[in-house]
């Protein structure tokens, strides 16, 4: 299919005089095209990326297969790993996903990519324990393999997880992971399929 241009209204996270071009992809023809419809009215949106795109909306085979080259908000979970290049600002998740989280996650990583380049240095330090957990929650390993793989008990897992959410803003796993890509302290195409423990002994067990 060829990319198709519907009509702009400026509307941006910074500048009301910006129009965001977004592109979607998505090899579900009926959701990319919910996708684009609700994009249709505040946005100029496309079906093929290229060098005009602030934002690529993409299924999670499109992020692993393809390398765009703007920043990328996935709707489902994030793949590991990730095509060379590509970039995870926002995740969404597709059966619940409304109109205006989309448009505010679009909005939201046009203006993240701007004002903050990428590869800069996270805004607090993450090492350790939660550092290892967040390794392995990027790999889809469940909370109960990985208090197996780091020999802490399950409740502390679940610890580890809530205070990752509350460090970086997010609600659930997949959020958690693309922040985590976003803040530089893990690249999906690179997380090991284990981690090693690193911290002491576990004080939950």
């Amino acid at each position: 299919m060829r990319g198709e241009k519907v009509s702009r209204r400026p509307v941006s996270a910074w500048d009301a005089s910006i129009t965001l071009r977004v592109a979607v992809v998505d090899e579900n023809e009926l959701f990319a095209r919910g996708l684009r419809a609700s994009l249709a009215s505040y946005l100029d949106v496309t079906t093929e990326p290229d060098a005009t795109v602030d934002v690529a909306v993409v299924s999670p085979g499109a992020a692993r297969e393809r390398s765009f080259g703007c920043p990328l908000v996935i709707c489902g979970d994030p793949p590991n790993p990730l095509a060379p290049g590509n970039v995870v600002l926002n995740v969404l998740p597709r059966r619940t996903l409304t109109p205006r989280q989309l448009l505010v996650s679009v909005r939201t990583a046009a203006a993240e990519w701007r004002f903050r380049p990428p590869g800069a240095a996270p805004t607090f330090l993450l090492e350790g324990r939660p550092l290892d957990v967040l390794k392995l929650l990027a790999t889809g390993t469940d909370m109960g393999q990985i208090a197996q793989d780091l020999d802490y008990s399950d409740r502390t897992i679940k610890n580890v997880i809530r205070e990752l959410q509350l460090a970086l803003g997010t609600s659930n796993r997949a959020q958690t992971v693309a922040e985590g890509v976003r803040q530089g302290f893990i690249q999906l195409g690179a997380v090991p399929e284990r981690c090693e423990k690193t911290s002491g002994a576990d004080p939950g067990i």
